[in-house]
């Protein structure tokens, strides 16, 4: 082959290893096979790996070492009702938003790994978002504030 068409391979290699993180970061997470979803709370933008059946809901963040930056988790949840979260096999520190109607009906805010506590959401919930500890103070997030699923 002649070096230019090995440059041009090249080349469509590097454009598609771009494109597929792209697409892994906005619309899909490969490695753990959920639907992205942008969640604006208040006026935040989180992008939020998405999980509905119950093995998911069950294992949630646990056995992960971390949450990047402007991520999370939403939680749709298979009833509108009262929700119960506990923090089993997690390895950093979290917030709980429960959600209700476009709302933000509670925060439960910077939860340690080790509380061996179960949350429940104040009211029912069809909605619950996991995000890095600090997350409703840095924003101060309030009973009552937006949440627009995208």
């Amino acid at each position: 082959m002649s070096k230019k068409i090995i440059f041009i391979i090249i080349i469509v290699l590097i454009i598609l290893v771009i494109l597929l993180n792209y697409v892994s970061s906005e619309f899909f997470s490969l490695k753990y096979w959920n639907p992205i979803k942008r969640v604006q709370v208040k006026n935040v933008i989180v992008k939020a790996e998405t999980v509905s059946s119950q093995e998911k809901i069950e294992r949630g963040l646990s056995a992960r070492a971390n949450l990047g930056e402007g991520r999370g988790m939403l939680f749709l949840m298979p009833k509108d009702e009262y929700q119960r979260f506990w923090m089993k096999g997690m390895e950093f520190s979290l917030d709980i938003i429960w959600i209700e109607n476009g709302r933000v009906i509670g925060c439960e805010g910077r939860i340690s790994p080790d509380d061996q506590r179960i949350f429940t959401s104040p009211d029912k919930a069809s909605f619950v978002l996991e995000v890095n500890a600090g997350f409703c103070d840095a924003n101060q997030i309030q009973l009552n504030d937006p949440v627009k699923i995208q």
